[in-house]
């Protein structure tokens, strides 16, 4: 059998994997390509990508070693087919592209295998050490191979005669059949979309390595490989979910395209009924629509499915977690991730301060919220080497909570703000989450001696949280006030200085919702080069993302 047949065998034991993967049926799905992984590459594939997931929703270190041997022993089996450049060839790679008219169909798929396990090695390897930045450089020097072997690969197909090649040993068989330009695209898209969204900050860093962001041709890229009927459909569509239903929402969730979203999910929700991870996006979908019931009564029944791990129920614990903090049900927020925080591994100390915010938030006199406080710290995660921001915050108030007699103001709403929910919150909500903090500011005003010895810091968060919720109920004038005064006062923050940068975003998002552009771009700027002022503030990162895409939407 010719390599047509091969390969058409092969991706069709992947797609039996796939599909017990999406039933739900996580260890058939690799039962089903071990007698086949150390000889098939698909199968390899398929195996290691199973392995990979198992080790990302546990965060177990024995999981985690694991699934490396197995992409290990996958890319052994991957290279053995790839295709074998002579010494004239591979010095020359490093002038020019590769000229992929010499591959048989098997090497072409081989390289694109090669590619999307190096993907998946490389985001492992993040977490494989995690108190070393060694793991940290080999991750990014595994990732910036694999964009030069898309950025090839892609060059290659992106011309009308490239994608018509024939490999002439084989007559009329096609190397570039759907299969492999939908994985090229929906790699190289990955890749460009992925960049598009750094801050400026660092992507100059990264496109002094070569590295270039396009948000619409990455995008449109990963939305031609999800149409196409093949293998990789489906992590395309599983991309282009994550994308709209989550990390717009995180950074610009204007840019929310509901229709990409119900054509996919009425696809593969039709295909596979009872799939836990279309189950998820359908409802992170109600989520974005205000539909929070809803939302709930669908991760409800995503909990009911039979499933081999039960890690992916902790997904569907953390969405009801906000779901029920939205519905300002403070003890039900605290009860989700309080099992969170001891069921999961994926991060105790941001679990266990969520519980402790939203346990104050609904009883600030309940016995266990000081022993949860101490348990905070220790345990901190690394990734590459590095400490996670959201876990520095989260020590930070924890001691904080400690330090000023077991007392935080409002807790519970500055998340809901921190993690931009208020903005899904029903009217209702956002009007008793107006009240809620109007009368937190009468207390900094009123109570003598305060309960902390930074009052003006909690008066500062109390009006950034007052404007954000007045501007959602649509007094923008208002809210452009209540910032105005807050940052008056902004050179006597003596703890909380992330507080000052994030209230110039919000009155960049506001002049900019005005048309007053020139005064957005001034706040926006003032926010983005906060740090200059500040060594280092709480949850810089994700303002800087925030700020990236703000701006660059502003018109010229």
């Amino acid at each position: 059998m010719g390599d047509e047949g091969n390969i058409a065998t092969s991706i069709s034991k992947a797609a039996e994997a796939r599909d017990h993967l999406l039933s739900n049926r996580l260890d058939q799905a690799r039962e089903c390509v071990t007698c086949y992984k150390d000889t098939d590459m698909y199968a390899a594939m398929a195996y290691c990508n199973i392995g990979f997931m198992q080790a990302i929703m546990t965060f177990d270190r024995e999981n985690i070693a694991q699934s490396l041997l197995d992409i290990d022993a996958a890319m052994q089996v991957i290279n053995s087919y790839r295709h074998k450049d002579g010494m004239f060839s591979y010095l020359m790679s490093y002038v020019k592209n590769r000229d992929f008219s010499t591959f048989t169909e098997r090497e072409i798929h081989a390289e694109l295998l090669y590619a999307e396990t190096l993907l998946v090695r490389a985001v492992l390897t993040f977490a494989e050490d995690q108190d070393s930045l060694v793991s940290f450089v080999k991750g990014a020097l595994k990732i910036k191979t694999c964009h030069s072997l898309y950025k090839e690969m892609y060059a290659s197909i992106s011309g009308n005669e490239a994608a018509k090649r024939t490999d002439s040993s084989k007559g009329s068989n096609k190397i570039y059949t759907d299969e492999v330009i939908g994985g090229i695209n929906m790699g190289w898209g990955a890749f460009l979309l992925g960049l598009s969204l750094l801050p400026p900050k660092i992507l100059r860093l990264l496109e002094f390595v070569g590295l270039q962001g396009d948000k619409s041709l990455g995008h449109n890229l990963i939305v031609e490989s999800e149409k196409m009927d093949i293998l990789r459909s489906f992590v395309a569509a599983s991309g282009l979910l994550n994308y709209e239903t989550i990390v717009l929402q995180f950074i610009k969730r204007e840019e929310y395209n509901s229709e990409v979203v119900d054509n996919i999910l009425s696809k593969y929700l039709e295909r596979y009924p009872g799939s836990v991870t279309f189950g998820f996006y359908d409802g992170r979908r109600a989520v974005i629509s205000g539909e929070l019931d809803k939302a709930i009564e669908l991760y409800d029944k995503c909990e009911q499915s039979p499933i081999d791990w039960i890690q992916v129920y902790h997904l569907c614990y953390w969405e009801k977690m906000w779901c029920y903090a939205m519905l300002l049900n403070w003890e039900q927020a605290a009860s989700f991730a309080n099992k969170l925080f001891k069921e999961s591994k994926w991060s105790r100390t941001l679990f266990g301060y969520q519980y402790l915010a939203f346990k104050f938030m609904s009883d600030s006199e309940s016995a266990d919220l000081e022993s949860t406080a101490t348990k905070v710290p220790k345990y901190q995660l690394k990734i590459g080497g590095k400490h996670l921001h959201i876990e520095k915050f989260a020590i930070r108030k924890a001691r904080s909570f400690l330090a000023n007699d077991k007392f935080l103001c409002l807790p519970g709403v500055e998340l809901l703000y921190v993690w931009r929910f208020i903005p899904l919150m029903s009217r209702e909500n956002k009007e008793k989450l107006l009240h809620m903090i109007e009368t937190c500011l009468k207390d900094i005003e009123n109570i003598v001696p305060y309960h902390t010895q930074h009052p003006l810091d909690d008066w500062f968060l109390c009006n950034l949280l007052l404007a954000v919720v007045t501007a959602e109920l649509g007094d923008s004038e208002h809210a452009l006030s209540l910032l105005r005064t807050a940052l008056q006062s902004e050179d006597n923050i003596q703890v909380d200085h992330f507080y000052i940068p994030y209230a110039h975003f919000e009155l960049g998002v506001l002049y900019a919702k005005k048309g007053e552009y020139s005064q957005a771009r001034a706040h926006l700027r003032y926010a983005k080069e906060f740090s200059n002022k500040v060594k280092s503030y709480s949850l810089e990162n994700r303002l800087l993302f925030r700020i990236h895409s703000t701006l660059s939407s502003l018109p010229e």
